[in-house]
This record gives structure tokens, sequence and C-alpha cells, in this order.
């Protein structure tokens, strides 16, 4: 499970990062970007929050899946009935790998509650 909590918070860390790169020194940072910032966070915290088991990876797990498939649909929608957003084929490919790694994230963190729950 530390493993996982690791790969947790490297993904957090990473999703907070990567938005704040692409939108420094923007004016709009603070709208554009809060959505991801907020769900990076949201993934460090239930990394760190051991005591918690892993109601809250799956929880915060469940909000990435969320957001990058909110981030994918309009993508798609754009790449087969246009007009085509610059380089939406790579951000679609990249959503769609995120989402795929959200997924089975999730799963994971599912079957470690069951787990947990069988060994009371």
């Amino acid at each position: 499970m530390k493993r996982f909590r690791i790969i947790t918070f490297a993904a957090g860390g990473l999703l907070a990062a990567s938005e704040l790169a692409r939108w420094w020194g923007n004016p709009r940072l603070v709208p554009l970007a809060f959505d991801e910032l907020l769900v990076g966070g949201a993934l460090a915290v239930a990394a760190l929050a051991t005591k918690r088991g892993p109601a809250a990876l799956a929880a915060a797990w469940g909000v990435f899946c969320g957001l990058v498939l909110s981030l994918l649909v309009p993508t798609l929608d754009h790449l087969l009935y246009g007009p085509p957003k610059q380089s939406a084929g790579f951000y679609g490919v990249v959503l769609t790998a995120m989402l795929a790694l959200g997924l089975a994230a999730l799963a994971h963190a599912l079957t470690l509650g069951r787990e947990g729950r069988r060994a009371r």
C-alpha cells in the first residue's frame, strides 16, 4: 500500500505542477487551473491520510477520473465533429492514458478497501 500511496502522491503533484507550468504568468491561471490544482491536492492529501485507509484514496482517484473524463469528452467531440483544436489528437491520447491510469488506480483502491473489510 505504501507504493500505491507514493504513486498517488506523485500523480497529484505532477498534475498540479503541470497545470501551474502551463498557465504560469497568465492572469487566467486561477479560474482555468483551479480544477486540476484542487484534484492534484486531493490526491496528495489522500496519499498522506494513512489513518483513513483506502477510502480517501478511492475518493481522490474517483474525482481524478471525473475530471479527466470531463476534459476528454469535449476534446473527442472537437476531433470527431470539428472544428479540431490545435494538437487535439495528442491531447486526446494523453487524456485517454490518464483516464486508464485513474480507473486502474480507482479499482486498486476499491480492492484494498474490500480486502481490509474482510480482514476485520
